[in-house]
């Protein structure tokens, strides 16, 4: 409720954000930056997983994942909705949210954004390959 109070001050919420050296093992750095700062939320477990969707397409699918490449987690805490947003360097594809019909129920990859999907109640993208993608997604509070 503490938390809830202080955010209620700001107008826009409250807004952190921390970027990461574009390699894999940064990954769970990444998780337990969200479940820091989303420690007295019910919604920290579906936010720590979607961060780790996120920035892992970003390692594995763009430019992030380049010598010195980088990607960057923002966390936005508001009355109404939390929101993570994973930003990468670009020279990727634009991930797309879509439902992967006939795929293989076994397969180790190619369901992440599904899952993002699932978790959230808002998700998106915003962005070019060329300058990069913040793709995003939204909870609710509890």
């Amino acid at each position: 409720m503490l938390v809830d109070a202080m955010v209620g001050l700001w107008p826009g919420g409250m807004t952190y954000r921390r970027t990461f050296p574009g390699r894999a093992d940064q990954i769970p750095v990444a998780r337990r930056f969200v479940r820091f700062l989303l420690e007295d939320s019910p919604r920290r477990d579906d936010a720590e997983q979607i961060v780790a969707e996120l920035a892992a397409n970003a390692v594995a699918h763009t430019a992030s994942g380049q010598p010195h490449g980088t990607f960057i987690v923002e966390v936005a805490r508001r009355i109404s909705a939390i929101r993570v947003t994973v930003y990468d360097c670009g020279w990727g594809p634009t991930p797309r949210f879509t439902r992967c019909h006939g795929a293989d129920p076994l397969a180790e990859d190619g369901r992440g954004l599904a899952l993002v999907a699932g978790l959230a109640v808002r998700v998106g993208v915003r962005g070019t390959q060329a300058v990069g993608h913040a793709v995003w997604a939204e909870l609710p509070p509890r």
